[in-house]
This record gives structure tokens, sequence and C-alpha cells, in this order.
């Protein structure tokens, strides 16, 4: 389960949040809001592009890990 971790503006504080559950983040007036499964809404700090950037670390690392754990990134050196 891949987490990101966000600011919440609302409650304030930390928030981690499952990057597959983003169903889409929508930017208003200097407010990104992300609207995820099951109904669930979050403001927060971050603008559209940090959570892009995130959300794409995260990714990477995945696939990164995966490939080395199979073994194929030492086969390609």
């Amino acid at each position: 389960m891949p987490l990101i971790k966000l600011n919440r503006i609302n409650k304030g504080g930390e928030i981690l949040i499952n990057s597959e559950q983003i169903l889409y983040i929508e930017v208003e007036s200097r407010t990104t809001t992300i609207h995820m499964s099951d109904g669930l809404l979050f403001s927060v700090e971050e603008s559209l592009d940090a959570i892009a950037e995130k959300v794409e670390a995260v990714e990477t690392a995945r696939i990164r890990n995966g490939l080395q754990q199979s073994g194929l990134s030492a086969a390609q050196s």
C-alpha cells in the first residue's frame, strides 16, 4: 500500500493517504482537495505539483524495489 504524507488544512497535522485510493485532485482558489474512494475528501496544504511528485516518487520506488528483488536489475548491469 503506497502511502504519501500530506498536511491537512481543516484540522491541521499530517495525514497518510493511500495513493491508490485517490480518484482525482481539485485545485480551487489556492485550496487543494483530494477526492478519494468511499466519498472521502481532504483539503491539504500541498500544491497539485507537490502531490504529483510524491505519488511519482512512491511509484518509482516500488518499481525499483520490485526489479531489485526479482534480480532483473543485476542482469542489466
